[in-house]
């Protein structure tokens, strides 16, 4: 009886899973909670690049609504940038509480930020002093 439970479970990935190009693999898991934001991901790293520790980065991202997919990208910009404070731009009012804006996808003009770069992904903004 065993046997047939062992032999009716067998799966081939089962052997498979030795085959597979583990670096490849490992670029499409790290990539997979934002597939919805693409190059949000390679944006983050680059803003946490870029910043010091204690920072505090507004997040931009083209959505009006926190279920509307805001809070999807909010809640991963929080675990690309440890040590940081992400501030949310939901209401737009928060925009006082930061030191720099990102920006995915976009190079927008705003008031009292001036950009430090911007890359195909999207731009790093800091305060005018």
């Amino acid at each position: 009886m065993l046997a047939v439970l062992v032999i009716g479970g067998f799966e081939t990935y089962y052997i498979r899973v030795f085959t597979i190009d583990a670096a490849r693999t490992r670029a499409a898991m790290t990539e997979l909670p934002y597939r919805k934001l693409p190059g949000l991901r390679r944006l983050l790293v680059d803003v946490d690049r870029s910043t010091p520790r204690g920072a505090k980065i507004a997040i931009a991202l083209p959505f009006r609504d926190w279920e509307g997919g805001y809070g999807y990208g909010y809640y991963r910009a929080s675990f690309l940038l440890p040590g940081k404070q992400v501030v949310p731009l939901l209401p737009p009012s928060n925009l006082r509480f930061a030191e720099y804006v990102v920006v995915w996808k976009g190079r927008p003009v705003i008031d009292g930020f001036v950009p430090l770069w911007t890359t195909g992904d999207g731009t790093l903004m800091v305060r005018r002093r």
